[in-house]
């Protein structure tokens, strides 16, 4: 075997060596980009559904009794843009704690979590181990604002699926 056979051969594992490489990144790019609209659909379903909850259910309405602020759930890649406003609902003739969800980032959020993409956002919800320090350490997630409002908004977050007769939500959605 010459040199230029030789040459010619590492050149060809080197181009395939690049090719895996990019394959490999290409698919944790659409992992990422499906899992992050997929969990922006989940999320923006799942607040529609605490708003609602807040209006019908007494119980899971006095968590949130008196009580105004928004929050902002996002991630850095762009595919997660989601907001819920705590604030007086007008209802029939009176008013009543709730919730407003919108689609997009509303400015001067009480709490923002920014999610590294939606597999970070993923993992978190469905690990069962919501641990936002713990996110935070490993850069999965950042959060500006009130911390302990964060924590009040998991907790009610994780009522909802139990509220609405879903069971096993964590083992339906880890199956997707």
């Amino acid at each position: 075997m010459n040199f230029m056979d030789t040459l010619e051969g590492h050149t060809k594992e080197m181009q395939l060596k690049l090719i895996k490489n990019q394959l490999k990144g290409l698919k944790v790019d659409i992992e990422t980009a499906a899992t992050g609209e997929v969990m922006d659909k989940l999320l923006f379903l799942l607040l529609k559904a605490m708003g609602l909850l807040f209006l019908t259910n007494k119980e899971y309405r006095k968590n949130i009794k008196d009580f105004t602020g928004s929050y902002v759930i996002c991630s850095r890649d762009k595919k997660i843009d989601v907001s819920a406003i705590f604030k007086k609902i007008p209802v029939f003739f009176t008013q009543k704690d709730g919730m407003e969800v919108r689609d997009t980032i509303v400015d001067d959020a009480t709490t923002t979590v920014t999610f590294k993409d939606g597999k970070a956002m993923g993992d978190f919800l469905l690990s069962g181990n919501t641990d936002v320090i713990a996110g935070m350490l490993n850069n999965q997630l950042s959060v500006s604002g009130n911390l302990n409002y964060l924590f009040k908004f998991v907790y009610l977050l994780w009522l909802i699926p139990e509220l609405l007769g879903i069971n096993d939500f964590k083992e339906l959605l880890s199956h997707q």
